[in-house]
């Protein structure tokens, strides 16, 4: 009879850790907005307007809101960026710098965002050339209905895109589950069954 008292604290410690847990999960989802980033295909792109760089600091920009400068992957990426790129400029030309680089080795592309060589190429014809043995810097050139990547001197000034590494509503996800596992393998529901039960689980004097 004794160990009645203790049940209003329990509950009370239960229901502490519930209301963390769906606060923690609230402020979570409200994060998923990535803002100015847009969700194209299957990443999440911030993309410039009037606002011109050279690829290192393109590098840092990108950084300063915790993403890479564009690296394009896939045939499906390449061509979902075209349909989101198209309308936006309304000029002849657009230039972007990419994150493929062969700063380390000549004639060698590695993406600055894995670190491995580039896994999807589409240069331009003749491409890359290294002309005038400075080209080590991979842009995207957008010309009319010409879309290609292309080899060119890293100081150059270029528009900027940048993409989200691991988009917050995938870690968002993530972090969901594994409270939910948490959850379900603590068994809070059983505590309180348990307590109930048995009138000797919080005996401290037994």
């Amino acid at each position: 009879m004794g160990d009645v008292r203790y049940i209003p604290f329990i509950l009370l410690f239960i229901n502490a850790l519930l209301f963390t847990a769906g606060s923690t999960s609230v402020q979570e989802g409200e994060n998923v907005d990535l803002q100015p980033f847009v969700k194209v295909g299957s990443k999440h792109y911030l993309v410039t307007h009037g606002l011109e760089m050279n690829w290192f600091e393109a590098v840092h920009f990108c950084r300063s809101y915790d993403s890479d400068l564009l690296t394009i992957e896939s045939l499906a990426e390449k061509n979902a960026l075209y349909l989101h790129l198209s309308p936006l400029w309304k000029i002849s030309q657009m230039r972007v710098w990419t994150s493929s680089n062969d700063l380390s080795v000549e004639g060698t592309f590695m993406s600055l965002n894995s670190g491995r060589p580039m896994l999807y190429t589409f240069w331009g014809q003749n491409e890359p050339n290294n002309a005038g043995d400075g080209e080590d810097c991979v842009e995207v050139i957008l010309r009319s209905d010409l879309y290609f990547i292309n080899d060119n001197n890293c100081s150059t000034q270029m528009q900027v895109i940048c993409e989200k590494r691991s988009p917050l509503n995938a870690r968002n996800s993530a972090t969901k589950s594994n409270f939910e596992n948490i959850t379900e393998n603590c068994g809070l529901k059983k505590l309180v069954e348990v307590f109930l039960q048995s009138a000797n689980v919080l005996n401290c004097r037994a």
